[in-house]
């Protein structure tokens, strides 16, 4: 199992397809793949190896106002924090939050906010 995981997919909307792909291939450890997509002109799709069907979905902005943040899982969050720090991904500080979840922020090559979560 990957040290980052995801319980659903998502959509990230990017303006450069082929520097976005490379950088979640190089930094978060992901792979392209082949999945059939109904409006799928223009995007690409990403899964971590040897994962469930939860797939990225890469493709054009569909809104300006679209700030969701993408969640990313770990059994391991001081192991991913320092594993993401150390592939040049600016990640936030470990924090906790009311429930007593341990979780740090991130943000893509364009700036999109990603979250990473301490899932035991």
């Amino acid at each position: 199992m990957s040290l980052l995981w995801i319980a659903d997919s998502f959509y990230v909307g990017v303006r450069d397809l082929a520097s976005s792909t490379s950088w979640y291939v190089e930094k978060l450890g992901l792979r392209e793949t082949d999945v059939e997509l109904d409006e799928g002109e223009g995007c690409t799709t990403l899964t971590f190896p040897k994962e469930a069907p939860a797939t990225i979905v890469l493709g054009p902005p569909k809104k300006a106002s679209d700030t969701a943040t993408r969640i990313f899982y770990t059994g391991a969050i001081e192991k991913a924090h320092g594993w993401l720090n150390s592939r040049a991904v600016s990640v936030g500080p470990i924090m906790t939050d009311r429930q007593g979840t341990r979780y740090f922020a991130m943000q893509d090559l364009e700036g999109n906010p990603l979250e990473v979560s301490e899932e035991p």
